[in-house]
């Protein structure tokens, strides 16, 4: 649709003013602050969704937003999901791994999803039904279909307790089964790797919409498949996410539920 197309184009001016913000911020925060179950938040999260959530006001201002920061404002039946800095612990250890990422939503249905790596520069871009892309070049998710030669992407988020003795648990069973399993910490770019063919699968809990939304279209305009952990409907407001390139979707979920 042309005018998805057009909202596409708002998201990507945006995640490109807001990455040239975190990388005047990268390897030079000294303060933070340590939000409850949500770890650390830095002023280059606030400063990027500041500039983030001025664009779109800006461009759109009828629309809502959504951002990880300030909550919910403005018209819950079209808004901007935002994260301003998905993978804030690697960016205030100086680990070059991390982004930002936009979806909007319309009457509960994600249309648009950007994600953007300012270190590589790297925009992952869809609309929906209109195919998934990387810096304007279609990728298409992996045609592996066995698990045992597969590599997987994971997340622990900021689990504790019993939460995270379960999922170090679901890490050494898919070590042994998986060709490989990876947990690099920001979950917006696992679910890229995984629209591109680099992983053939990824699973998580505890995340939100902010960090699943822009991926979750991505993987499925790539022709990937995505649920929750029994391979039901999935949404963005769940607890849980397990996407695939949809050939060993459900090998993943008899071992999740094993």
């Amino acid at each position: 649709m042309k005018e998805l197309k057009a909202y596409e184009a708002i998201a990507t001016d945006a995640v490109h003013l807001a990455g040239k913000v975190l990388t005047q911020h990268f390897n030079s925060i000294k303060n933070f602050e340590i939000k409850k179950d949500a770890g650390i938040v830095t002023k280059a999260d606030t400063d990027s969704e500041e500039i983030l959530s001025e664009f779109f006001n800006k461009k759109t201002p009828d629309f809502g937003i959504l951002a990880e920061e300030n909550g919910a404002k403005g018209n819950d039946k079209i808004k901007w999901i935002i994260d301003p800095l998905d993978g804030t612990t690697n960016f205030f250890h100086g680990f070059p791994h991390f982004n930002i990422s936009v979806a909007l939503e319309y009457e509960g249905v994600v249309c648009v999803g950007v994600v953007h790596n300012p270190i590589t520069g790297d925009i992952y871009h869809c609309t929906k039904g209109s195919g998934a892309y990387k810096n304007k070049k279609p990728i298409r998710v992996s045609k592996n279909k066995d698990l045992s030669s597969s590599m997987l992407g994971t997340g622990f988020a900021y689990m504790r307790d019993e939460v995270l003795d379960q999922a170090l648990s679901l890490f050494k069973k898919f070590t042994y089964k998986s060709h490989g399993i990876r947990r690099p910490g920001a979950a917006a770019l696992d679910l890229c790797y995984l629209a591109e063919g680099i992983y053939d699968g990824f699973y998580e809990k505890t995340l939100s919409a902010w960090d699943v939304s822009a991926g979750a279209l991505l993987i499925e305009e790539a022709g990937g498949k995505v649920s929750d952990y029994k391979g039901n409907k999935f949404s963005i407001y769940g607890k849980e996410i397990l996407a695939s390139n949809g050939l060993i979707h459900d090998q993943i979920i008899e071992v999740l539920n094993s």
